[in-house]
């Protein structure tokens, strides 16, 4: 209990990496729950908020962080706990104590965001649609244009109307106030003889999705330390000057920013944005306590340790496919001589066992032949 960071339930594990969620997270996604359906004239209906504030969010974090631990694996690492809390994730991987190392593994977790980009995108434009690019649009509403017929769709949750057969957009003012009765809406917008521009619902899931991966990856590539962007200025400023003079800089440059966060969450009366700020400048703390100790109480995302540029041990070469299989079939190789030698040896005993009961006369040709077969291989030795 004395450990914050140990506040979490343990949730499954999934290639060998253990799962576990901080209990800040729920009292958090509870909190911004509430605080959506309770706004004043929210229409959105509490089965979307909550699939798209818990669900949808947890499940685009925990593969962004699975994306840090391969990553992490791939540069010959070990990836052990993820850790999902109020701010995103942590992903506890331990790589090779070298700066390309530890800038790929960075990379990885928003690389996990440019595929789910990429994907839900493709589907989305065969559909006809743009995603939505602007990271301060409202998913709920999730308005994205049609490049077929030049229209702007939305969800259920807004109002594009426009004159039959045209791209031509009709003042919607009237009908917003009955935004809250889709029945009504709808009857009140076909009596005007107006087209109602609703994408489908699949579609606007897509859209959401691409939206929500979208701003976490551009917020995960600030240069703001520990963020990913950070990790990756880290990796960047540790080629060029050094591991401890790059980490310094990049640590330095972070807690600024923090600073700034905290400046903008008072002003906007943010809490989230406090909390974030908080964070950021706790963790820069720590890292700069770290490099001049053993040991962070705290850690970064990557478990680095202490060393300095003269005590980098050398990186292993990793091995290659083509090599690996030649390796492995030298041991399998080696593995049917031994079970063969195994197999003679026995067979070997029980002829001269038969030889000492019967005499060598009571032996077969075949069993001739192997004993012969058998010395002569040992006269060779």
């Amino acid at each position: 209990m004395n450990n914050p960071m140990n506040w979490a339930l343990n949730l499954f594990r999934a290639f060998g990496i253990q799962v576990r969620v901080h209990i800040l997270f729920f009292i958090v996604t509870l909190g911004l729950f509430l605080r959506q359906i309770s706004l004043p004239g929210n229409l959105v209906w509490w089965g979307d908020v909550f699939l798209f504030t818990v669900v949808l969010l947890f499940v685009i974090i925990l593969l962004h962080e699975f994306g840090h631990c391969f990553g992490g694996r791939g540069v010959g690492g070990e990836a052990e706990e993820i850790l999902i809390w109020p701010l995103g994730g942590l992903a506890f991987v331990s790589v090779p104590k070298d700066w390309k190392s530890h800038t790929f593994t960075a990379f990885a977790g928003p690389l996990v965001n440019i595929v789910i980009c990429f994907i839900t995108a493709v589907i989305i434009s065969a559909s006809g649609f743009v995603p939505t690019l602007n990271p301060f649009a409202d998913p709920y509403k999730c308005e994205m244009t049609n490049f077929r017929d030049h229209r702007t769709y939305t969800s259920e949750y807004g109002v594009r109307v426009y004159l039959p057969n045209t791209n031509t957009e009709a003042p919607a003012v009237e009908f917003r106030s009955k935004l809250g009765n889709e029945a009504a809406l709808n009857e009140a917008i076909v009596k005007s003889g107006l087209d109602r521009a609703l994408a489908p619902s699949s579609i606007v899931w897509l859209n959401r999705t691409f939206w929500l991966s979208w701003v976490l990856l551009l917020f995960n590539l600030l240069p703001v330390y520990p963020l990913d962007g950070g990790q990756m200025l880290q990796g960047l400023l540790w080629s060029r000057v050094g591991y401890y003079r790059g980490t310094r800089i990049a640590v330095i440059f972070g807690f600024v920013c923090a600073v700034g966060v905290l400046i903008a969450s008072i002003a906007a009366n943010e809490s989230l944005l406090l909390g974030l700020g908080m964070f950021l400048l706790f963790s820069c703390m720590m890292k700069l306590r770290e490099l001049e100790s053993e040991e962070s109480p705290f850690g970064s995302e990557y478990n680095l340790g202490r060393y300095d540029d003269d005590d980098l041990p050398a990186k292993p070469k990793r091995v290659g496919f083509l090599r690996r299989w030649r390796n492995a079939r030298a041991a399998r190789k080696l593995q049917r001589h031994a079970e063969e030698l195994r197999q003679d040896e026995d067979r070997m005993d029980h002829i001269l066992e038969k030889i000492a009961q019967l005499g060598k006369a009571s032996l077969t040709d075949d069993e001739r032949k192997f004993m012969e077969r058998v010395s002569a291989r040992y006269r060779k030795k």
